[in-house]
C-alpha cells in the first residue's frame, strides 16, 4: 500500500489510524485511501478501537425515529455525520418504551456517546446514569432536565414567526390559527410565533381566531368548517401539513378558491404532501435531516458535552397555496 500511494509505511499507518495529532497533506491522505480501497484493503474498527482505547461507534436511542416517514431523516443526518467522521452509528428502536435498557444495551457494547432521538418534540424518560459517556437529545429533551442544555431542536418559535410574517407582508390581518394540541410544546412554540410577528407588525393578536386540534388532516377539515361557520378569515396558518390538507378538502366544499379566496400555510414540509396537492403548499419545514446531523457532530465534537440548547432554523418554503388578499 505505501509503495501504492508513493508514501512511506509510516505515513499509511497514521491515516489508516485517523492520528489527528500527525500532520498529513489532503491530498497524500486522499492517495492513502484511494490506494487501500483499490487493494481492497478494509480497516478492523473494533481492533484499532481496542488498541487505542476509543470507541468509534454512536449509539441512538430512537423513539418511533426508526418507523416514522418523516423523521427518519434525523437518523440519515446522524449516520451521514458519523461517516465524515469515521464512525458508525448503532441504533435501537424503543417506541413505546422507555429508553433506560437500550442505553444500558449501549453502554455494553462502549459506545462513545448516546443520542435520544424522537419523532414528536416532547420529554423522554430515561433513568439510566450514563457515568462519563457523553449524552445528548435531538427532538426530544429528559423529563427531568427540561429543554435546556444538551438539546438539540427545531427552532419552532422562528418558524411558527415567518409563517405569520409571511401572510402579513402579502396584506393578511384576519387570520385564523389552526393549531396541535393545546399544551403540546411545539403547538405553544409556533403560536408564540405567531404573536412575535403580530407584535412586529403592529397587528391586533385579537382579530386571530385560535383553535386547536390533534395534527390529523380530519382535524384540520373540522376546525376549518369551524371557523368558516363563524366567519370569513383571508388566511389559515395551521399546525402542520395534514391539517392544511384537511383544511384545503373543508375549503374546496364550500367553493372557496386557494390562494384567490383563502390562503393556507402548513407545517413540516411533508415529502410527498406539500408539493404533491394542488395547489402546493406553502410551508415552514421541519429540518429533521440538519437536526441529525447537527447533533451528531457536537456530540463527536465535544468531548464535555453539549452545555447548552440548540435550536436548528426552520426555514419557510413558500409554494402556490398564499397570495395577498382581494
Amino acid at each position: 500500500m505505501a509503495r501504492a500511494a508513493g508514501v512511506s509505511q509510516s505515513t499509511v499507518s497514521f491515516v489508516l489510524n485517523d492520528r489527528r495529532d500527525i500532520p498529513v497533506a489532503a491530498e497524500t491522505r486522499e492517495r492513502i485511501l484511494e490506494a487501500a480501497r483499490s487493494l481492497g484493503y478494509r480497516l478492523n474498527r473494533r481492533a484499532q478501537e481496542l488498541r487505542l482505547s476509543r470507541s468509534t461507534t454512536l449509539g441512538v436511542v430512537s423513539y418511533g425515529v426508526a418507523s416514522h416517514p418523516f423523521a427518519g431523516a434525523m437518523l440519515a443526518g446522524m449516520q451521514s455525520a458519523a461517516r465524515a467522521a469515521g464512525h458508525v452509528c448503532m441504533v435501537i428502536d424503543v417506541e413505546g418504551h422507555d429508553g433506560d435498557e437500550a442505553v444500558a444495551d449501549l453502554l455494553d457494547r462502549g459506545v462513545t456517546g448516546v443520542v435520544h432521538a424522537s419523532a414528536g418534540t416532547g420529554p423522554v424518560t430515561v433513568n439510566r446514569e450514563l457515568g462519563e459517556t457523553r449524552e445528548l437529545f435531538v427532538g426530544c429533551w429528559p423529563t427531568a432536565g427540561g429543554t435546556g442544555e444538551g438539546t438539540v431542536l427545531p427552532d419552532d418559535r422562528e418558524g411558527g414567526r415567518r409563517a405569520a410574517a409571511h401572510l402579513l407582508d402579502l396584506g393578511h390581518r384576519d387570520l385564523a390559527f389552526l393549531g396541535g394540541p393545546a399544551g403540546d410544546f411545539a403547538a405553544g412554540e409556533r403560536e408564540a410565533g405567531l404573536d412575535d410577528a403580530l407584535r412586529e407588525a403592529g397587528a391586533d393578536p385579537s382579530r386571530v381566531v385560535r383553535l386547536h386540534g390533534d395534527y390529523g388532516s380530519r382535524s384540520g377539515y373540522r376546525l376549518a368548517q369551524e371557523v368558516f361557520d363563524a366567519g370569513r378569515p383571508t388566511a389559515l396558518i395551521c399546525g402542520n401539513d395534514q391539517m392544511a390538507l384537511g383544511a384545503l378538502l373543508a375549503l374546496h366544499e364550500r367553493g372557496l378558491r386557494v390562494p384567490d379566496d383563502v390562503s393556507i400555510v402548513g407545517y413540516d414540509d411533508q415529502e410527498a404532501l406539500a408539493d404533491a396537492i394542488h395547489p402546493a403548499l406553502t410551508t415552514v419545514r421541519l429540518p429533521h435531516r440538519e437536526m441529525g446531523l447537527r447533533a451528531a457532530e457536537l456530540l463527536m465534537k465535544d468531548p464535555a458535552g453539549v452545555p447548552h440548547a440548540e435550536r436548528v432554523d426552520c426555514p419557510l418554503v413558500v409554494r402556490e397555496s398564499t397570495a395577498s388578499p382581494r
